[in-house]
């Protein structure tokens, strides 16, 4: 049933995202054209219009940001919160696999977002530079043999760079699951009484922020002392690798520990004390 949450999900936000991601590929290629144009003597109203299509090009990157937000919240909003709760508590599908439905096409989105817009702006310094990308990738192979002895001749092996990379992968996928069950844990907690749902869900938003900032603060100022207790040196670039492999696998535990409190919460408010009146 999970798979037919998520493609009836997908479909029914992907027609919105589809169009926004075009939007902004198209605006990206009118505000490269644009901003070499502009460099050249052209006269004060194709300037104006220039600068209009680059600041249309922001705007709309911005827009596909925030359009990803406002769909991640709406949708858990009206589909299980509203009067489509109804029917959706009603399908045959647990608590679980609704919330992970959203969780799931939530992150999607989001990666797809940041991903688009990574690789326009890419696309953009490499056009405005002029670089050429055939050389780039000729080059890589020979690049990546340099960056290899590199590490080497500084202790390094290149798994250590696989296993950060990994690990900072993990952090930005709990990261962002960590997002998603914040307002879901906020919204369902609101919904739970009979008056002032929003605000409510409002409330409890800024009490789990303050709560989880407070737990944060007191674990980093407790492990900074433990640090400084055992004279950590990192004079040498194999020891800053060690260190950030071992930081990058606490605040993955953390996260993890903080996104399975607010899942818990949210699936709880949703199976005991929903109040869809």
């Amino acid at each position: 049933m999970l798979r037919k949450l998520l493609k009836h999900e997908f479909r029914a936000t992907g027609r919105i995202m589809l169009p926004i991601y075009g939007a902004v590929l198209v605006l990206s290629v009118l505000a490269s054209i644009s901003s070499r144009l502009m460099d050249r003597n052209v006269g004060s109203f194709l300037y104006v219009l220039f600068g209009l299509i680059v600041a249309a090009f922001v705007i709309g990157i911005i827009a596909a940001v925030i359009m990803t937000a406002v769909m991640m919240i709406r949708r858990f909003y009206s589909n299980l919160l509203r009067d489509e709760g109804y029917l959706m508590h009603t399908l045959p599908v647990s608590v679980h696999e609704l919330v992970w439905s959203k969780m799931i096409v939530s992150l999607v989105w989001f990666a797809a977002t940041f991903i688009v817009i990574g690789l326009v702006m890419l696309l953009l310094a490499l056009i405005q530079s002029g670089t050429n990308l055939a050389a780039i990738f000729e080059k890589l192979p020979e690049g990546w043999a340099v960056l290899r002895q590199e590490l080497a001749a500084h202790g390094i092996r290149t798994g250590d760079l696989w296993l950060i990379a990994a690990e900072a992968l993990l952090a930005a996928i709990v990261g962002g699951l960590f997002v998603c069950l914040h307002f879901y844990a906020a919204m369902s907690l609101g919904h739970m009484f009979s008056r002032d749902k929003i605000l409510l869900s409002i409330v409890f938003y800024v009490a789990i922020s303050f709560v989880l900032s407070m737990a944060t603060t007191g674990y980093g100022v407790g492990r900074m002392a433990v640090v400084e207790e055992m004279d950590i040196s990192l004079r040498s670039v194999s020891q800053a690798i060690r260190f950030a492999q071992a930081a990058l696998g606490e605040m993955l535990l953390v996260e993890t520990v903080q996104a399975a409190l607010l899942y818990a919460a949210t699936v709880l408010s949703l199976k005991k004390g929903l109040n869809l009146a």
